[in-house]
């Protein structure tokens, strides 16, 4: 039986608070030096890659596009994770999360981002889920591009069994300096998804259906911290035209990454989701942490 993993009993909830309290206490204290600080750092990922499930509902496909290098025709990244447990029967979690990107004649680029995850207990595959996002970035001028997309998710963790959208999104570039990258985007989608209800009332029917069209407006910012950090944010709105405040679906993205090697590095996530009108009965908020090794190409 599958689980959901976006509830967590409050004894939970209540001790990766203090978890969260005690990192951030230790990485603020006053370091005699910067490799000092480094360390505390990558200690607080790994307590964080330990302590806290890894998870995902909605895509922030932002954080892991905003820059391309024009000397390279294929690049991307790969964030493997794998998880083992022995209980009654082994429990092996496979998770990874592909991001590609095509370079065409300096000015335009395929960009396909895949995460697929599941897990086996025994012999038996007790979750499975995962997404698969594809666009055509088009560079109309120098700072600013326009590209169509489509996704689609299934298994989501909070019911949501499979959605796919579409859509045309246009990008500019703010800010381009040395060690900051900022974004901005705006679009226009369509939305189909298809939720489970938690506990349907027998005779009825167990699924809730979505059709929509919304906007997208998003602002994405990137600052590297030396030659090792770099932290990534994303903010986004998401609305039906007619309903811009009253029914909107607000969502922000931090990504944390520290490069041991030009091509490997460790990375940690957090995402958090609102959702003001809920098609089925769930929480409107949902937070999500991972991190894992961070392999770029």
């Amino acid at each position: 039986m599958i689980k959901e993993k976006g509830l967590k009993h409050p004894n939970y909830d209540e001790k990766n608070g203090n978890i969260f309290f005690y990192l951030f206490a230790f990485l603020f204290q006053q370091a005699h030096n910067k490799k000092v600080y480094a360390k505390r750092c990558a200690y607080m990922l790994i307590c964080i890659m330990a302590s806290l499930p890894a998870q995902a509902q909605m895509l922030f496909s932002e954080n892991l596009t905003m820059s391309i290098d024009s000397a390279k025709t294929i690049q991307g990244s790969l964030q493997p994770v794998v998880d083992f447990k022995t209980e009654k029967e082994n429990i092996l979690t496979l998770k990874n999360t592909a991001n590609l990107n095509l370079l065409i004649k300096r000015n335009r680029v395929v960009n396909l981002i895949n995460k697929l995850e599941f897990s086996t207990y025994g012999k038996e595959i007790t979750v499975s889920g995962g997404y698969v996002h594809a666009e055509y970035r088009y560079l109309l001028q120098h700072a600013f591009e326009v590209y169509p997309y489509v996704e689609s998710q299934w298994a989501g963790s909070r019911g949501m069994t499979f959605k796919i959208s579409t859509g045309l999104q246009s990008r500019y570039r703010l800010v381009n300096t040395e060690h900051s990258l900022m974004f901005a985007a705006i679009g226009l989608f369509y939305e189909f998804e298809k939720w489970e209800y938690p506990d349907p009332p027998a005779g009825t029917n167990p699924h809730a259906y979505s059709r929509s069209v919304k906007s997208h407006l998003s602002l994405s910012y990137r600052l590297s911290l030396g030659e090792h950090w770099e932290i990534t944010t994303t903010a986004i709105h998401q609305a039906k035209p007619d309903s811009y405040f009253k029914s909107a679906r607000f969502g922000g993205a931090v990504d944390l990454a520290y490069r041991i090697t030009p091509k490997i590095g460790v990375r940690g996530t957090y995402r958090l989701i609102y959702d003001t009108a809920p098609i089925v009965p769930i929480r409107k908020n949902y937070t999500a942490v991972d991190a894992g090794i961070d392999i770029s190409f």
